[in-house]
């Protein structure tokens, strides 16, 4: 009877140690959505996905997109509570695109995007502009409280006349938006 409690405490003790290795990954599905919670109609969609690495030091992500017109800008955004996407997404923490805040206006990342937006790693504390680091981004995260939000902007240009204000390729308050979980 003891061989058989020590063979299981065993098992048990591997499972979790393997349980405990596997990193925490966090998704977002991004929709026609702003920042303030309102609907955006677009036939653009998109997915974040968030991967906690190194001892939860740094956060690999990967942001996709389908038919996004006019990008402007990209980010994550952290609210006091959880978050619904018809919620307001709270203060920005985290500049995706560009990759420092404060670009000229008048100036798109690109026309159109397919695939890949951005990819790459939040590895410092610095980068987390609410002063919390990285560690208060994951938690966000788990408690559902970070969203992310694509804006894109036409910037009244007359070359623009499909591209109506609030709508597709023209919603400076966010076109895409996703709670990430």
């Amino acid at each position: 009877m003891k061989k058989i409690i020590l063979v299981l405490a065993l098992v048990l003790a591997v499972a979790v140690n393997a349980y405990a290795d596997r990193p925490m990954r966090f998704k977002a599905q991004l929709e026609g959505f702003n920042a303030a919670g309102a609907p955006v109609d677009t036939n653009a969609t998109g997915q974040a996905v968030f991967e906690v690495i190194d001892g939860d030091s740094a956060i690999k992500y990967r942001i996709n997109v389908a038919g996004i017109e006019n990008l402007w800008m990209a980010h994550i955004h952290v609210a006091q509570a959880p978050v619904d996407i018809t919620d307001p997404a709270g203060p920005i923490v985290f500049w995706f695109v560009p990759t420092t805040p404060g670009a000229p206006n008048g100036e798109n990342v690109a026309e159109r995007i397919q695939g890949i937006l951005t990819s790459g790693l939040i590895l410092s504390d610095g980068q987390v502009l609410d002063g919390t680091g990285t560690q208060g981004l994951i938690t966000a995260m788990e408690e559902g409280r970070a969203s992310v939000v694509v804006h894109t902007n036409a910037f009244g240009d007359p070359d623009f006349p499909d591209f109506p204000p609030g709508g597709a390729g023209n919603s400076p308050p966010g076109e895409l938006r996703g709670t990430i979980r």
